[in-house]
């Protein structure tokens, strides 16, 4: 029997992902050039905050990291291969991103926010109000 600990999607809260695709760290400065929102804008603020919640509640996760995640325990008999065949058929994640992830090209970051926190950027995140993607970063949020 598999027991899924990631990405949730009950009435309470939901899953995000930050990946950086060229395989650098993700720091606030970097969500902060990724949302492109100019400090005489009335959004920078916003946008510092939601960068500065972002940092605060995603764990970088690596291939195993996923595994575990997805299946609930880690079984070390398994192969990088037969790890990512197992996440591909627990979750749905895309294989070729999972190869990216163990090859440590991209970095992946997972985080969950809640509608029942009272955080009103938690509560953008799980409404799915985040999804961009330019050529360094990918951020999804909600049901996607």
């Amino acid at each position: 029997m598999k027991i899924r600990n990631g990405f949730v999607s009950n009435s309470s809260s939901s899953s995000f992902i930050v990946i950086m695709k060229n395989g650098q760290k993700m720091t606030k400065e970097t969500l902060l050039e990724t949302f492109d929102v100019k400090k005489t804008s009335p959004l920078y603020g916003f946008s510092n905050d939601l960068s500065k919640w972002i940092m605060n509640n995603v764990k970088e996760m690596d291939i195993k990291g996923i595994y575990e995640n997805y299946v609930g325990h880690l079984d070390t008999n398994l192969s990088i291969e037969e790890i990512i065949e197992e996440i591909v058929e627990d979750s749905g994640i895309n294989k070729e991103k999972l190869k990216k992830v163990a090859n440590k090209e991209i970095r992946y970051y997972e985080g969950s926010a809640s509608s029942e926190s009272g955080d009103a950027l938690e509560y953008y995140l799980y409404e799915g109000g985040l999804n961009i993607e330019t050529d360094s970063i990918k951020i999804e949020s909600g049901d996607n």
